[in-house]
């Protein structure tokens, strides 16, 4: 065999693998593409769900037109994705979806999928929505029913608080200086109720693992159902993976679990995203006041040097404005503002 036809074989060779490549990095680029679709999808879907809460003025009186938030949400979904006449294409995109939960301000709901037995004796599904469910917590004192404002229910296991009703609503602010509950306070000061950052953190926690244990059971509990329409995947919570979605629960929001979904040419890709968006409903953070030697500081809600100080001012502030007019100066928590001069 001559020179010229070793070249003509490794051209030959070459060029394969130059053709190779690019079809598999145009295999890639496609692939890749159809995720961002479903991703970008799935986030306006959500958006525009929540959006309607606040540009319709639906949410009137803490009443959530639950239909018309779902209705937004699929009608988005689904012209995004160019199924908004395929029922077909809808009803096979919905199987991925397991768990819908809309947190509502005292209390949330699941949309879930459930089997059932109808009267002709078959099996059907359909999906449904919960009740509405607290956002609960329990001490050795009270079961405790919180909201995402400083509204909380407080029932009062063992009568300590000598209220005429069992079950107290109160604001938790009003409540730590309220003077009928004095004595309580000066036999149980520690309790959360007189810790603000402490009620606040507790309140969030008992939020996010309580919403988070009633979604692992409705995700895992598809199973059942996805395997009777032929689906294989595996569908499962995942639990300690509270980035994205926890970040919400200041407000009423909305969060759709997207699990599972083949894409690709050959289907062997799977989507999984928690697609989550607050509705902008309830106030901003509350502000605190600390009192210094001879100056005070405003923070924040959540700063960390509130739970460190010891001279912090009962009240709370809606605004940064009220601090800063009883002459504070803002702590680094606070992006904007006056700082404490550096005396020399």
């Amino acid at each position: 065999m001559k020179i010229y036809h070793f070249s003509l074989l490794f051209l030959i060779f070459f060029l394969g693998l130059v053709i190779k490549t690019d079809i598999s990095i145009g295999r890639l680029k496609k692939i890749e593409a159809e995720r961002a679709e479903i991703k970008s999808a799935l986030t306006s879907a959500v958006s525009d769900a929540v959006n309607y809460l606040t540009e319709t003025g639906s949410y009137g009186e803490g009443t959530i037109n639950k239909e018309e938030v779902l209705r937004t949400f699929f009608a988005s979904l689904y012209s995004s994705l160019g199924i908004i006449s395929d029922k077909s294409a809808q009803g096979e995109i919905e199987m991925y979806i397991p768990v819908i939960l809309l947190c509502d301000i005292d209390g949330y709901y699941i949309y879930y999928y459930q089997e059932y037995k109808a009267s002709d004796g078959n099996t059907y599904i359909e999906r449904t929505w919960t009740e509405k469910l607290p956002y609960s917590y329990e001490d050795d004192d009270f079961i405790y029913r919180f909201t995402l404002t400083d509204m909380v229910y407080i029932y009062d296991k063992n009568n300590i608080l000598n209220h005429e009703d069992k079950v107290i609503k109160t604001d938790v602010k009003e409540f730590s200086i309220n003077p009928i509950y004095a004595d309580f306070k000066k036999s149980h000061g520690e309790s959360i109720l007189f810790k603000k950052e402490d009620f606040y953190l507790i309140r969030k926690g008992a939020i996010i693992n309580k919403l988070e244990e009633d979604m692992s059971y409705f995700v895992s509990s598809h199973n059942h159902i996805a395997r009777g329409q032929g689906i294989t995947y595996r569908f499962s919570f995942p639990a300690g993976r509270k980035d994205g979605w926890a970040d919400y629960m200041d407000d009423v929001n909305l969060h759709v679990v997207f699990q599972g979904y083949p894409y690709g040419s050959d289907g062997n890709y799977t989507y999984n995203k928690i697609a989550s968006a607050g509705a902008g409903i309830i106030r901003k953070p509350s502000y605190y006041v600390e009192e210094k030697s001879w100056y005070y500081i405003a923070h924040i809600q959540g700063c960390e040097k509130i739970r460190e100080s010891n001279t912090l001012l009962e009240e709370s502030f809606d605004t940064l404005e009220e601090c800063v007019k009883m002459g504070a100066y803002c702590c680094e928590c606070i992006e904007y503002g006056a700082r404490v001069p550096k005396l020399e």
